[in-house]
């Protein structure tokens, strides 16, 4: 009876609480609109006006959908008023196709300056602490970027390097002009012997048989025009290159010690090459052109078929193989300065370029160590607001095979926050797949299972120590007789660091605990769940065969997988000896 009392009476009260005055109800009703609609203003300025429209869009869709625009004025102002279902990234889309990343929350009031000639660059901001965090991300970005344009401006009014890339500009060409001449020096002598020792087989007691003259004359005429021609290109070559530098005037004296450790050396053997050409083939040269005029002479008149005249001619032509008698030794002291000089001249390039290279890598290394710190710098304020989902518009600047443990940090940040978020949900699933979470560089991903006697073992418990995590099981041929080479190795590197966490694969206690006394298994590091395939730790660690091992170094990271035998103790012995 007083139980039915009291529900009838709690009933009552229940219709009296319902019946709300007529304003509460309209209230509750303007309250639940107000808070759907969850709008974020954006007042704006463009800077350098060259758009008319502007649209809020999700930045990672392309379905057109808009939240909110608004036209740009003709002073660049805009105001835009968007409904915001959650934080997330979104664009301003304009009317020309560019648009500007960033995050928004909802119940904004965003004041916001771009510039329309350069959209990345936030001018100045207020009321958005993501947009204020990607206005300093981005001048920290554009920095680190100018600094090589910095570094190449320095580099190009470098004063040095200005000497030592004029030098090898002009000194090349003199170089190739020197080794074509080269050729024309050794043409010369060798066509002067050949000369000789022709005009020699067909002279027997300074006569010739009247039988060889036209032989005598025709062969040793084409002789006679070979040295003219070799000589005279020679002479070409020497006229061209002091059109292009001597190398001995106008010099630099601030690089003094250059000249005369290289250059001078390189002209100096130059010198010799050229006083023997001179002093032996100049009026040499000069003889063999008066015999050629006389001959075309003879040809243009029809005489030289004479016999006078031939006689004439081959006269000339023994004359001519016996003005240099010592062709050869000339050949071989001409050949002996030409391969010094090429050294000293391929040395004298060799040296400009080395000294380039070095001021160059003064520059490289000042540049680097900026860069580097700069970029410890952005990958430090990316940490510092890693829950902040503008960090994602950043993170790939830093590429992950580089930088696993900033993005996994930074992504495991950002789905504790924001789990539902695509790109967030996206790259954390990613980022927590075996095959990521294991590969070299990463953290390795921590275990903690039971040894035979029950103890839990954490694999954490191990940092500060070399270790080889091995997964095998007493079934496992393969892994069996692998292991015989890491308790060599254990023995080998243990005293200075090296421990093993072996985790098995058994689903038999029995014969996991007798085949670790059977192999002499000594380390203390021994666990298993006995689930065979079903291991939670083969899992974590994505292994799919075994024997699989997994070397991490003293600070928890990955350093390479599945070493065996030899290549496990090269390993090691690049880390400890």
């Amino acid at each position: 009876m007083h139980k039915n009392l009291i529900i009838i009476e709690s009933s009552a009260k229940a219709k009296t609480a319902h019946r709300l005055p007529l304003t509460a109800f309209l209230f509750l009703v303007f309250c639940s609109l107000t808070a759907f609609a969850q709008k974020t203003t954006i007042t704006g300025k463009i800077e350098n006006i060259c758009f008319e429209q502007v649209d809020l869009q999700l930045l990672y869709k392309e379905d057109g959908v808009s939240f909110g625009s608004a036209k740009i004025n003709t002073d660049g102002t805009f105001k835009l008023t968007a409904n915001i279902p959650q934080t997330d990234l979104y664009k301003l889309v304009f009317n020309d196709g560019q648009h500007f990343m960033m995050c928004l929350s909802p119940n904004q009031n965003i004041e916001l300056t771009l510039d329309c000639e350069d959209l990345p660059m936030i001018l100045s901001v207020k009321g958005s602490p993501s947009i204020a965090f990607c206005k300093t991300a981005s001048e920290m970005v554009r920095y680190r970027e100018k600094l090589l344009d910095s570094v190449n401006r320095a580099l190009q009014t470098d004063k040095n390097v200005q000497f030592y890339n004029e030098f090898q500009s002009q000194f090349k060409p003199y170089f190739d002009a020197n080794t074509d001449a080269n050729e024309f020096c050794i043409a010369t002598a060798k066509s002067t012997d050949s000369l000789r020792k022709f005009v020699n087989s067909k002279v027997i007691k300074g006569k010739i048989d009247g039988k060889d003259i036209d032989v005598l004359i025709y062969i040793g005429s084409n002789l006679l025009k070979e040295i003219f021609t070799n000589y005279s290109k020679y002479t070409s070559y020497m006229q061209s290159m002091s059109l292009l530098n001597d190398f001995k005037t106008n010099r630099n004296q601030k690089f003094k010690g250059f000249y005369e450790s290289s250059v001078d050396k390189y002209l100096e053997f130059l010198e010799q090459r050229n006083t023997t050409m001179q002093t032996n083939f100049s009026a040499f040269s000069a003889q063999i052109q008066n015999y050629l005029l006389l001959r075309d002479s003879l040809q243009i008149n029809d005489l030289s078929g004479k016999k006078k005249e031939k006689e004439l001619l081959s006269v000339k032509i023994i004359e001519l193989s016996n003005v240099i008698s010592n062709a050869k030794e000339i050949e071989n002291s001409l050949s002996k300065a030409i391969q010094v000089a090429d050294g000293y001249g391929k040395y004298t390039q060799q040296e400009a370029q080395r000294n380039a290279s070095t001021i160059v890598q003064k520059y490289q290394k000042s540049f680097d160590t900026e860069y580097e710190k700069r970029n410890t710098a952005l990958a430090n304020y990316l940490l510092a607001n890693k829950d902040d989902l503008s960090v994602l518009m950043f993170i790939d600047m830093f590429p992950r095979d580089k930088n696993q443990a900033l993005q996994s940090e930074i992504i495991r940040a950002l789905y504790e926050k924001y789990p539902k978020q695509p790109i967030v949900a996206e790259r954390y699933k990613k980022e927590t797949s075996s095959a990521t979470s294991t590969s070299v560089g990463a953290m390795a991903p921590d275990l903690a299972f039971e040894n035979p006697e029950g103890k839990i073992m954490k694999l954490s418990d191990l940092r500060g120590k070399v270790v080889l995590l091995d997964f095998w099981a007493s079934w496992c041929r393969p892994c069996r007789i692998e292991n015989p080479n890491v308790v060599k190795t254990y023995h080998k590197y243990h005293d200075k660091g090296f421990e093993v966490y072996s985790v098995s694969l058994d689903r038999d206690k029995a014969s996991w605990v007798k085949a670790i006394e059977a192999d002499g298994l000594i380390w203390p590091n021994h666990v298993s769940d006995l689930g065979f395939w079903q291991s939670q730790a083969a899992k974590i660690y994505g292994v799919s065969a075994i024997p699989a091992t997994f070397l991490i170094g003293k600070d928890g990271r990955i350093i390479a997988k599945n070493l065996r035998g030899a290549a496990l103790e090269n390993a090691l012995k690049e880390l400890f000896d």
